[in-house]
C-alpha cells in the first residue's frame, strides 16, 4: 500500500498526519485495457470512424474495437495491468492500414502520438 506524503489544509495551513489516508485505496484505475490516439501536440484525434485490432505477439486475435469520437478505444477483453504484450493496429474503416505499435505489459492504458 502507497504511503501518501503529508497534505496542507488550504484553511490553516497544518499538516495531515499520514496515517489518516494509510487504508484510502486509488478511485481512478483502469479496468480495462484503453488506448488514446492523440497528436504530436497531445490533443486527441478526431477518430470517428477508425477501429483498432489487438493481437498477442504470436499472432492469435484478442479484439477489435471503434475508436470514440474523442480518440479512445476500450478493449473490454483485457484486464489491467496487462500481463503479456501485444500489437496494436489501428484501421480506418475502409481497412487502410494507419500505426502498428507494441504494447508493453504491465500497463492500463497505451498512447498512440501521431
Amino acid at each position: 500500500m502507497a504511503i501518501r506524503p503529508p497534505q496542507t489544509l488550504k484553511s490553516t495551513g497544518r499538516k495531515v498526519p499520514v496515517t489518516k489516508y494509510r487504508n484510502v485505496s486509488p478511485t481512478q484505475t483502469l479496468r480495462r485495457f484503453t488506448v488514446i490516439w492523440a497528436r504530436n501536440d497531445g490533443v486527441p484525434f478526431i477518430t470517428t470512424g477508425f477501429f483498432a485490432v489487438l493481437r498477442r505477439t504470436n499472432g492469435s486475435f484478442v479484439q477489435a474495437v471503434n475508436f470514440d469520437g474523442f480518440g479512445t478505444a476500450r478493449f473490454s477483453r483485457v484486464r489491467t495491468p496487462t500481463n503479456q504484450p501485444y500489437i496494436l493496429r489501428t484501421f480506418r474503416d475502409d481497412g487502410t492500414l494507419f500505426r502498428v505499435r507494441s504494447v508493453p505489459a504491465g500497463v492500463s492504458s497505451f498512447v498512440v502520438i501521431g
